[in-house]
């Protein structure tokens, strides 16, 4: 075709056929909703630990519709914060982790393994590896996120159907 290296068509059906916005869409919100529920794993506990850190003290109204915690010495206990705390920071690390090895490893997420999408290198059709996966769930949520949500629509208008973070790290996203 005029205009375009002679490689590029070759290029451009490595993997297979495109994923579509629609398609995409449907991983994300079904990871969302799954990795989501695998963090409560971690959240839930951690909110309690929390929670009991202040069950000594007594809590007043003290107008505009705040409270304030009266808590005897020693209170709230200090260990079960942080021991709250930690325990959910670990189970983001965690869900995070997983997310990442299984797009880097796989190329497939649980969504994306459900709705028959994967995340290939664009020259090679192989997974994109750890790293790869890592920077582009990195730029997808501080850039692609966060520039009016253009990042994730630019697939729509791209001849390859790339977002932004696809094409900073030479990924596709095909059908299975």
């Amino acid at each position: 075709a005029p205009g375009y290296p002679p490689s590029y068509h070759q290029q451009a059906m490595i993997g297979g056929e495109r994923a579509g916005f629609g398609t995409r869409l449907g991983a994300w919100l079904l990871d969302s909703l799954l990795y989501g529920l695998l963090s409560l794993v971690f959240v839930i506990p951690g909110i309690v630990m929390i929670v009991s850190a202040f069950s000594n003290c007594d809590w007043v109204e003290t107008g505009d519709d705040s409270w304030e915690a009266f808590c005897p010495p020693g209170e709230p206990n200090g260990g079960l914060i942080a021991g709250g705390v930690i325990l959910i920071l670990i189970g983001i690390l965690v869900v995070v982790f997983l997310y990442v090895r299984a797009m880097g490893k796989t190329g497939q997420t649980w969504g994306a393994r459900i709705v028959g999408v994967k995340v290939i290198d664009e020259r090679t059709g192989a997974p994109i590896g750890f790293w790869r996966a890592l920077g582009r769930g990195l730029f997808a949520n501080i850039i692609s996120a966060n520039v009016l949500y253009l990042g994730y629509l630019w697939m729509l208008w791209d001849d390859k159907k790339q977002t932004w973070q696809d094409k900073v790290v030479n990924s596709v996203v095909v059908k299975t």
